[in-house]
């Protein structure tokens, strides 16, 4: 029984290295297809959220404001994700804000990812589908039965 973390991060833009930051993370540990426990937090990395993002993703300065702090929920992140390899939609940039905000703690990030989105599209080439419709077809590989020991970044 292999368990696997399910992350997800919403932020402030799109690239740390450009000083964007994390404003939630949500994380599911799944095993055999059950979700077994799940974390999720605001938080609060001191980065104003630009207009835009809140449109897209409803989280306001004001919620950011009275959130716990980064470095206390990301250190608890990183207790509840352990050494679990790691899936997420478009895995590389979940990656991206995972290892920074723990590069910026110190905390080692060295769990493996794998992304549902380019699973997905291995899976149907062909298909003209964008966004949530991936995810939800990615969501059919982390059903009961589905084998990820075929997901080589999961070994």
């Amino acid at each position: 029984m292999q368990t696997i973390a399910v992350l997800d991060f919403e932020t402030t833009g799109l690239s740390p290295s450009r000083g964007d930051r994390a404003t939630e993370i949500a994380v599911i540990l799944l095993r055999d297809g059950e979700i077994v426990d799940r974390y999720q937090s605001l938080m609060n990395a001191g980065k104003r959220i630009p207009s835009q993002v809140v449109s897209l993703t409803g989280i306001t300065n004001d919620m950011i404001a009275a959130a716990p702090a980064a470095p206390k929920v990301m250190s608890e992140a990183a207790r509840f994700v352990g050494r679990h390899p790691v899936v997420a939609h478009n895995a590389g940039f979940d990656r991206r804000f995972w290892q920074a905000e723990l590069g910026l703690l110190g905390i080692p990030a060295s769990q493996n990812f794998a992304c549902t989105m380019l699973t997905s599209r291995r899976i149907y080439p062909h298909a003209q589908i964008t966004g949530y419709r991936h995810w939800s077809i990615c969501c059919n590989c982390l059903r009961p039965g589905v084998r990820t020991e075929r997901w080589p970044t999961l070994k």
